[in-house]
């Protein structure tokens, strides 16, 4: 009987007309969201449960489930055609190796009803025995500089060597690329192949490889902290692989970067980069084909007015569409940590208070019973190109899937500062 239920639920929602909510005789409306959980999404190893909640803007509690790998679960309430709902996320995790426990809240405020499935979570393998290449001839000693995933072994024998072993990005045929230097060469050389089958073995001298002479500078903004990663693509890959060609993190900042890209091998490439200092932190993730040569601060600014999760207030500035605010804490002997992380529509004024949410909340978990408030711990804003509408972008995050940008020169850039 339970099944048959959830099989009507989803038929009504799945059929029913493109309203918000359902119409009833009384005048209110029906209010359902269906979580359903990929058989592929992944907790993690030390996460113990995961509950959701249908809430109102006062913070009281409408429903609640909790979640399973591979189930769904159906959140519903009926109200008036005015209420605004927002859905939560509540993580435990007992990372009892260390002896400490995490309680992490996410609320997603003013949610559309609907199915949403959550994962499938992201598979990286790591047993590192899908492809063997062997290379002599390297010098010594020799460094894989692509930031690929690899157990390999290198040595001074045979003028230098290094054994790679990794793993393919796709099974069971994958293309990959894998760059190395040696101390004997200006230029890094790359090891490019299409189409392999795994378990494949490829014995090289190390100086037959292509060299990389192409050396792309990106200058930024003075910054102290600073990170990147560059990642090529191929048209016409149905895999849609990523593959790693540099990544670098400078806890004391960088100005400028010089990063070898090979020619003739990459269609357009994912471009990231973060950078601050001790006030702002900044980042932009885009699709293109050509490298930019200079990297701009995006253009979002925030006042944080009243820091309060029961009366927070902000004012903000330039475009953007998501704000991410959290709110953390840790008890008296530091083995009890509790996050709460809400994200909101974003407009010149923000103001909320989820104090009550939370606290009703953790009314249902023993242990959170010393928690009364929760200091500010940052902010953050993010626009998004091709995606205008605050609940499209809201829908990525419920579904725990990140923003893929949909065509070359696409983009995602924020804004962020840390408060604790």
């Amino acid at each position: 009987m339970k099944n048959m239920f959830l099989l009507l639920v989803l038929s009504a929602v799945l059929f029913s007309c493109s309203k918000d909510a359902d119409d009833t005789d009384s005048g209110l409306q029906n209010f359902t969201v269906v979580l359903n959980v990929d058989p592929n999404y992944r907790f993690s190893e030390f996460t113990k449960s995961f509950h959701a909640f249908l809430s109102d803007q006062n913070g009281t509690i409408l429903d609640s489930a909790e979640m399973q790998i591979g189930q769904s679960a159906t959140l519903k309430f009926t109200g008036e055609p005015s209420t605004v709902y927002d859905l939560s996320y509540m993580y435990y995790a007992n990372v009892d190796i260390v002896g400490e426990e995490f309680y992490t809240l996410i609320t997603f405020t003013n949610i559309k009803n609907g199915v949403y499935t959550i994962g499938p979570s992201p598979c990286i393998e790591n047993t590192h025995d899908e492809i063997y290449i062997n290379l002599d001839n390297t010098g010594y000693p020799c460094e894989v500089t692509s930031s690929t995933s690899n157990s390999g072994t290198f040595g001074p024998e045979n003028g230098g060597y290094y054994k790679f072993r990794g793993n393919l990005a796709a099974s069971p045929i994958s293309d990959i690329y894998v760059s190395f230097k040696s101390p004997n060469d200006q230029f890094d050389r790359y090891f490019w192949r299409q189409a392999v089958p795994e378990g494949s073995v490829f014995n090289i001298d190390y100086n037959t490889l292509p060299e990389i002479q192409n050396i792309v500078n990106v200058q930024s903004p003075s910054n102290t902290i600073f990170g990147f990663g560059l990642e090529g693509l191929v048209n016409d890959d149905n895999n849609e692989i990523h593959h790693s060609i540099r990544e670098g993190n400078y806890s004391s900042g960088n100005a400028s970067l010089s990063i070898p890209v090979p020619t003739n091998v990459f269609d357009s490439y994912i471009f990231r980069l973060s950078f601050g200092n001790d006030n702002f932190q900044y980042f932009r993730k885009l699709r293109t084909t050509t490298i930019p040569n200079n990297v701009a601060v995006p253009g979002q600014s925030f006042i944080v007015n009243n820091q309060s999760p029961a009366n927070f207030s902000m004012t903000i500035n330039g475009n953007a569409i998501l704000y991410d605010v959290i709110f953390r804490g840790t008890n008296a002997s530091e083995t009890i940590s509790v996050a709460h992380q809400v994200y909101g529509e974003v407009a010149t004024e923000v103001s909320f208070s989820k104090e009550n949410l939370r606290k009703n909340i953790q009314a249902t978990y023993s242990d959170l019973t010393g928690f009364e408030t929760l200091p500010l711990g940052s902010v953050t804003l993010t626009n998004f190109s091709f995606i205008n509408s605050y609940k499209d972008v809201l829908r990525y995050k419920i579904q725990g899937r990140d923003y893929v940008m949909p065509e070359l020169n696409g983009f995602y850039e924020g804004t962020s500062k840390q408060f604790d």
